[in-house]
């Protein structure tokens, strides 16, 4: 079987669906972090309730992403393309949630505006100097 070099893939308008995620706080960041750049809402079920998550959801939330949560499923209206600074600049607090630091760094720096991302003392020492000179 010749090995696939490249996987083009159109662009869609809408998708629709349901997907079946095993418990995970980086699959449930990276999901909260897509639904809040998607285009309308979101539903999520079964989102790991642990320390990460709920940083994720605070920083979603200060950034002006509409999150709603009952129990373990959790509502997100996105924001339809970058998160946007409504004031002069965002302190995030993340505190070790390092599935919450780094895909979110990534996803700012498509966003409009000063953002400050600030950590544990733990987390300060961890790598992500590699991340950022990337970005």
């Amino acid at each position: 079987m010749p090995l696939m070099r490249s996987l083009t893939i159109a662009p869609i308008d809408h998708a629709a669906g349901v997907v079946h995620l095993p418990g995970s706080k980086s699959i449930s960041n990276r999901v909260l972090l897509l639904a809040s750049l998607a285009s309308g809402t979101t539903r999520i079920e079964n989102v790991l309730a642990s320390d990460d998550t709920q940083f994720m959801l605070d920083a979603l939330a200060t950034l002006g992403v509409q999150v709603h949560r009952a129990g373990t499923t959790i509502t997100v209206t996105g924001c339809g393309g970058p998160l946007v600074m409504r004031d002069d600049t965002y302190a995030l607090y993340l505190g070790m949630a390092g599935t919450a630091y780094r895909p979110l760094t990534a996803a700012l720096c498509l966003g409009q505006g000063s953002f400050s991302m600030l950590g544990s003392d733990r987390m300060k020492e961890r790598p992500i100097g590699d991340l950022v000179e990337a970005l």
